[in-house]
C-alpha cells in the first residue's frame, strides 16, 4: 500500500511538472501576426522570415521599464513631441500582442516606474503634461506605471505640482514607489525583468 501511496505522489508530481513546463514553453511559430498585414518577406524582402528571431518565452513574461526622462529628443519641454519612453511600450505591447499572439494578465505583466524627469510625464494635461492621453492610453492595455515620491518632491519644489495636494494632479490611476531606482531593484527581485528604453 505505501509503495502504491508512493507511486502516486510521485506520478503527480511528475505531472504538475509537466503542466508547469508546458504553461511556460513557447510555441515555435513565427509570427502569429502581421504588424503591418503584410507577411515579413512581402515588408521586408524575400528571405525576410527565415533570417527573423522570435520569441521563445512567450507566457509568465513579467518585465519593469524605467522612464528617467520626459523627452525623447534634447529639446526643452515645451518643444517635445516624442515622450520618453512611451513609444517604446506601445511597440513592445504590440510585438507581444499581434506578432506573437500574447495575452496581457495572463503571459506577460509589464509596469513602467517614472523617475527624475520621467516623473513629469506622470502628471495631468492641466499641469503642463501633453503626453497624458498616451499615459492613460497605455494604461487601458495593461501597462501599470508607478510615480517615484523623490521626484514628485522635486516636482512640487519647482511649483509644477502643488504642495499638500500633489497626488491629486498625477493621472488616475498611477500608483507611485517611495524612491524610483529603489523601486526597480525591488520589482527585479520580484522576478521582473528590468529594461530602458
Amino acid at each position: 500500500v505505501l509503495c502504491g501511496v508512493g507511486f502516486l505522489a510521485l506520478m503527480f508530481q511528475i505531472s504538475l511538472a509537466t503542466a508547469d513546463e508546458a504553461k511556460h514553453s513557447s510555441n515555435k511559430a513565427c509570427p502569429v501576426g502581421l504588424v503591418s498585414g503584410q507577411t515579413l518577406d512581402q515588408e521586408f524582402g524575400t528571405g525576410t522570415s527565415a533570417i527573423t528571431h522570435c520569441l521563445e518565452r512567450r507566457h509568465g513574461v513579467k518585465l519593469v521599464v524605467q522612464i528617467n526622462q520626459f523627452c525623447l529628443d534634447n529639446v526643452p519641454n515645451g518643444q517635445c513631441t516624442r515622450p520618453y519612453g512611451l513609444a517604446h511600450l506601445a511597440n513592445m505591447i504590440d510585438d507581444y500582442e499581434i506578432t506573437h499572439g500574447m495575452v496581457p494578465g495572463r503571459d506577460y505583466e509589464m509596469i513602467a516606474v517614472a523617475h527624475t524627469a520621467g516623473g513629469a510625464l506622470m502628471v495631468k494635461a492641466d499641469r503642463g503634461n501633453q503626453f497624458e492621453e498616451q499615459v492613460k492610453k497605455l494604461m487601458a492595455r495593461g501597462v501599470k506605471f508607478y510615480m517615484c515620491q523623490n521626484a514628485t518632491r522635486a516636482l512640487v519644489r519647482i511649483g509644477v505640482l502643488p504642495a499638500g495636494n500633489a497626488t491629486g494632479s498625477i493621472i488616475e490611476g498611477v500608483e507611485y514607489v517611495t524612491a524610483g531606482v529603489t523601486a526597480v531593484v525591488d520589482f527585479q527581485y520580484q522576478g521582473y525583468r528590468y529594461v530602458q528604453p
